[in-house]
């Protein structure tokens, strides 16, 4: 079982690479090992491959050797590909990069300037005025193991509704499918990241309303592991800090809503700490 699993994951993982490697393996002269940077899988793949497009070949070209981008079909699973050290440097939420921390071998390296924010959406016509209304209602978000997912939770039992009791949870791969549902009318709410808010078209926000949201955390990051052949964790966070200055950078930050990339705070990331034993469970369930 557990090397099917692992033939699948392989079998997916090459499929995402492959396109990728050829071409950078070619302006890369095939010289130097490839540097595998991960992403978290929070768009559809096409699209999240192009907009960090740039961040890749910046890293390519600062470290003189082909990188490639990767990710997986779900949070599961690119977790998993992240904790057993199969990522050389990852973009990821932060309660799992986190855990990716306590847990695994990866290390924090430069922290999103922009606070992550759990926002509850729901239809801006539609009769739901607060999250009381939400009681045998139906709610989207992403897979169990994210930040959004488990503040969501947290926010309807403050309101003293608990998942799966009184109001359903869906789980969406992605947050423009949890938003898409409440537009579509299949799902009552959403529980919406503010940094994903770009990834929905203007039309579609238009038809959104916000009526929670979360106390502010850390926000998104990047994580890379020490290991011989690979830039260091201190290579790789200059690396990030020095492209988020240069004007392609500029672009790549505004365009993903980062408002720059800075030094991570450990004691300020350990306000994720409550999370972590959540995160565990729900990979343990996989």
């Amino acid at each position: 079982m557990l090397f099917n699993r692992r033939r699948m994951l392989l079998a997916t993982s090459v499929a995402l690479l492959l396109p990728l490697a050829r071409g950078s393996l070619a302006a890369a002269g095939g010289g130097g090992r490839v540097i595998e940077i991960g992403l978290m899988p929070y768009m559809p793949t096409a699209r999240l491959f192009a907009v960090h497009e740039s961040l890749r070949r910046y890293i390519e070209a600062t470290f003189k050797r082909p990188a490639v981008l990767s990710t997986a079909p779900d949070f599961h699973t690119f977790q998993r590909r992240v904790l057993e050290g199969e990522l050389d440097l990852a973009l990821t939420g932060p309660n799992i990069g986190w855990q990716a921390h306590l847990d695994g071998p990866m290390t924090p390296v430069a922290v999103s300037r922009k606070l992550v924010v759990i926002q509850i959406m729901v239809a801006r016509d539609g009769p739901i005025r607060s999250l009381a209304d939400l009681r045998g209602k139906a709610v989207a978000t992403i897979d169990a193991i994210t930040t959004t997912s488990q503040t969501t939770v947290v926010m309807l039992r403050e309101a003293g509704l608990e998942a799966g009791r009184d109001v359903q949870l869906r789980h969406e791969k992605t947050p423009f499918n949890s938003a898409q549902n409440v537009v579509l009318g299949e799902t009552a709410a959403a529980g919406f990241p503010n940094v994903s808010l770009r990834t929905l078209p203007p039309e579609m926000q238009a038809k959104l309303r916000i009526i929670a949201e979360s106390d502010p955390l850390p926000g998104v990051m990047f994580i890379s592991r020490r290991a011989p052949g690979i830039p260091s964790p201190e290579q790789f966070q200059a690396a990030l800090l020095g492209f988020a200055d240069t004007p392609e950078g500029k672009i790549y930050i505004r365009d993903l809503d980062h408002a720059g990339l800075q030094k991570p705070d450990f004691k300020q990331l350990k306000i994720l700490d409550r999370l972590i034993p959540e995160v565990r469970r729900a990979m343990a369930k996989s």
